[in-house]
């Protein structure tokens, strides 16, 4: 992927310290040039400096949010400023600045925008989020869906679905799951888990993010794996591997969040199977 001087791509983003970020750069740091703000998104003249100086970008890819559940409900005026009003307010900055060879946008977003079904989501599933982290993304999307002719460059929103790290970020369900098993009960109650999620790798989520880039593709797309994965059953491996406890699960059960991938897979993405298990026990 080359621009018309047969040069590397240059690469602005936002988001230094996301795992994801950090994920894709390291699987592609030999393909584009990478330039990170590594200011705070809220502010208006930091972000306006920074794309003055480097109007030489090709695209940008806003990798920062605050995705945490249950800190966006308690902080409702940063979430929805930093998830949202902060990434409008770069499209108009770039929109508005003298980019010379600028062309592309894109998005991160979250499965928590729809509406729990026991049914496959596909992009134009049911958009109803069931928590504050969601409703900030969902006005996001609608905001990029609806205003888009309007960039005089194009606008891609990448929509993941749930994938694991190895890390110890609260606000990722293996992690939180690892958390709660190290606690002292000898008696684990675990509630709202009959459900099952799609998760994904983060080499199929790289990979997933390159294809859009490469083909600059607009609108909305679902990165998932497409296949089902039983909660209880991540519970009870992790709970063998690390403590063996004794654990009930409320038996209620809730409908899921499984994504269709087919919209990707149709402009030519090929995600390789991994063995989730595998994976968070390796």
């Amino acid at each position: 992927m080359k621009n018309h001087y047969n040069k590397k791509l240059i690469i602005g983003y936002i988001g230094k310290k996301s795992v994801l970020a950090n994920s894709f750069l390291n699987d592609y740091k030999h393909k584009f040039i990478f330039r990170c703000y590594s200011k705070n998104i809220n502010d208006h003249s930091k972000l306006v400096k920074w794309f003055k100086k480097n109007s030489d970008i090709n695209i940008f890819i806003n990798f920062a949010a605050i995705t945490s559940p249950i800190y966006c409900y308690k902080n409702k005026d940063e979430a929805l400023l930093t998830n949202f009003r902060s990434v409008v307010n770069i499209l108009n900055i770039i929109q508005t600045s003298n980019l010379k060879n600028f062309n592309y946008f894109l998005t991160l977003s979250s499965s928590h925008v729809f509406k729990k079904s026991f049914n496959k989501l596909n992009e134009k599933s049911i958009k109803k989020p069931s928590n504050f982290y969601g409703l900030t993304k969902l006005k996001l999307e609608n905001y990029i869906l609806k205003n888009s002719n309007k960039f005089k460059f194009k606008i891609g929103i990448a929509r993941i679905f749930n994938y694991y790290n190895h890390g110890f970020k609260k606000g990722f369900f293996i992690n939180d799951i690892i958390n709660k098993l190290n606690n002292r009960d000898s008696v684990i109650y675990f509630n709202n888990t009959n459900t099952y999620r799609d998760f994904i790798s983060m080499k199929n989520i790289n990979t997933a993010l390159f294809k859009m880039i490469s083909l600059k593709l607009v609108n909305d797309f679902n990165i998932c794996s497409g296949q089902k994965v039983y909660l209880p059953k991540i519970i009870d491996i992790l709970n063998r591997k690390f403590k063996n406890k004794k654990i009930i699960f409320d038996k209620q059960r809730l409908p899921d969040l499984i994504g269709s991938n087919i919209k990707l897979k149709r402009k030519g993405w090929k995600i390789k199977k991994n063995n989730f298990f595998y994976d968070i026990l390796k």
